[in-house]
């Protein structure tokens, strides 16, 4: 499956609304998973986004989330600040 319609199975099926969520970017993993990354249309402002990163298992023709997390700009910088002392520490 191509990854447009993959976006667009996750949408058929109720997983990821693309009448809220805006698909971004998308990576393809070896192993028959795909991570997609979405900014929401309707939360959220240019300055200040809202994210979903959608975790997707891809098997055949079936494509089901294994893993959806919803988070803003903020999230990462203290994600990645709490993994830099984790590491020093």
């Amino acid at each position: 499956m191509r990854i447009k319609e993959i976006i667009k199975a996750l949408s058929d099926k109720g997983e990821v609304s693309l009448d809220i969520w805006k698909p971004i970017s998308a990576r393809k993993s070896s192993d028959g998973t795909l991570d997609i990354l979405y900014r929401n249309r309707v939360v959220g402002s240019e300055k200040d986004p809202v994210f979903l990163w959608a975790y997707v298992n891809i098997v055949e023709d079936d494509v089901r989330v294994l893993e959806k997390i919803t988070f803003k700009k903020e999230h990462v910088k203290w994600i990645t600040n709490s993994i830099t002392r984790f590491e020093k520490a």
